[in-house]
């Protein structure tokens, strides 16, 4: 997601891609029964939806909280051009708060084929006021996208779960540490990666940068080399995740003694094409005031 200020007020831009074709959806965001199913935040469910489907036609849902909790976004269509784009008023009423009118502009790219659809989804909403207001808003809607996400599986059988990709993404990278295979390696790495390495210079840019330094780290480690992270914490939203854990590398070397060394590292991924590619990690040491770096036996 971005952020950012304009003459329109404060904005949120998130990108995510469907397993779905444009038409799909296109749907869930123009027919009632489809809005009800997805649109309503994290415990909250759908008592009433409506959409006329037309310019000018309007739109509103109520949602209701387990506490019992009542409130309602509504405005209308501005623009309907499917299955490619749609521009619409959102207008939040909680209680007797009534908070401004905002913008939703959602285009949909084909980037599939026949055999495997696949929509990009650009989504811009515009107009706010308040930066938290519309923080807090980003979060919501990172969440009904992926009851979205999950909703359109329903239509082809599928079940996406962003986290289980990404923890089966790293376990095949674990493993090709361990088979030392650089091209293995390499395969979740983004061409236009931004590392911060351990070692000086510490900022490597480029894919072919960090190949050289991952090639490095597999000829310092002789012998039987293990990498993991005991305590993988992941976070998506929408095309975006951010990862971190402590590193623990294992080493046992010809002689059968071994080494453990230990190291902080924060990871951000994003997807490209249906595939998860790391844009950014920052990996460091420990050190005490002295500069001596930490490791653990």
């Amino acid at each position: 997601m971005t952020y950012s200020d304009t003459a329109h007020g404060l904005v949120i831009a998130i990108e995510k891609e469907f397993t779905a074709s444009p038409e799909q959806v296109f749907a869930r965001w123009t027919d009632a029964d489809a809005l009800a199913r997805w649109f309503a935040p994290a415990g909250y469910t759908t008592i009433s939806s409506a959409a006329d489907l037309r310019v000018g036609g309007s739109w509103r849902l109520t949602f209701r909280s387990e506490t019992g909790h009542e409130y309602t976004e509504h405005g209308v269509f501005r623009e309907l051009t499917p299955p490619r784009r749609l521009v619409l008023t959102l207008t939040q009423v909680d209680g007797d708060r009534t908070n401004p009118e905002t913008i939703v502009t959602v285009d949909l790219d084909d980037i599939g084929t026949p055999e495997k659809p696949r929509t990009r989804m650009r989504f811009t909403q515009s107009g706010y006021r308040s930066a938290a207001l519309r923080d807090q808003n980003e979060e919501g809607w990172c969440g009904c996208f992926e009851t979205l996400d999950r909703d359109l599986g329903q239509d082809t059988g599928r079940e996406s779960d962003p986290e289980q990709e990404l923890r089966e993404l790293f376990e095949r990278w674990f493993e090709a540490s361990e088979r030392k295979d650089l091209d293995a390696s390499m395969e979740p790495i983004a061409d236009d990666i931004v590392s911060y390495e351990h070692q000086a210079p510490q900022e490597y840019r480029g894919i072919d940068a960090v190949r050289e330094v991952c090639a490095a780290g597999f000829a310092y480690q002789s012998g039987d080399f293990r990498w993991d992270i005991p305590d993988l914490q992941i976070r998506v939203c929408g095309d975006l995740a951010v990862t971190w854990g402590l590193n623990r590398m294992r080493n046992t070397a010809p002689d059968g003694s071994t080494r453990v060394e230990w190291s902080r590292g924060t990871r951000v991924f994003v997807r490209r094409d249906g595939q998860w590619r790391m844009i950014h990690q920052h990996v460091s040491f420990p050190v005490d005031a002295e500069g001596r770096a930490y490791s653990q036996p």
